[in-house]
């Protein structure tokens, strides 16, 4: 079966005609593809934006809270300073009294028989 020139080239036209329509769905689907990567990347982008600024005030809370209980520890320490001294002292008059009170007692014990003789 000869084919002529015209039928090859009728053949070849719609051959490239094919391979042009598809190029065409190719080309429209890399760009659909494209525009959908594009959204994403951007909503991406959105909630990183978004993570870091939440990051961001969190931490900043935070060093506010830190500065705070440092105010506060700075008028606290010189109180605490004075209840530890005040309660230092005294634990040492306390201790004073009672040795003083231990030789007392015992100098009443140990002459027990001469104040009893004073008393009568």
């Amino acid at each position: 079966m000869p084919t002529t020139v015209a039928a090859q080239l009728a053949a070849q036209a719609v051959l490239l005609e094919n391979i042009s329509s598809r190029m065409e769905e190719d080309r429209q689907e890399r760009k659909a593809e494209s525009i959908a990567m594009e959204k994403a990347l951007v909503h991406d982008r959105a909630n990183a934006e978004m993570s870091r600024a939440a990051t961001s005030a969190e931490l900043t809370a935070m060093r506010h809270g830190q500065n705070d209980v440092l105010r506060r520890l700075d008028n606290i320490e010189p109180v605490t300073d004075l209840v530890t001294s005040l309660k230092a002292k005294a634990i040492g008059a306390l201790m004073l009294l009672g040795f003083i009170g231990g030789i007392m007692w015992g100098g009443i014990v140990f002459f027990k028989e001469i104040i009893v003789e004073w008393l009568k």
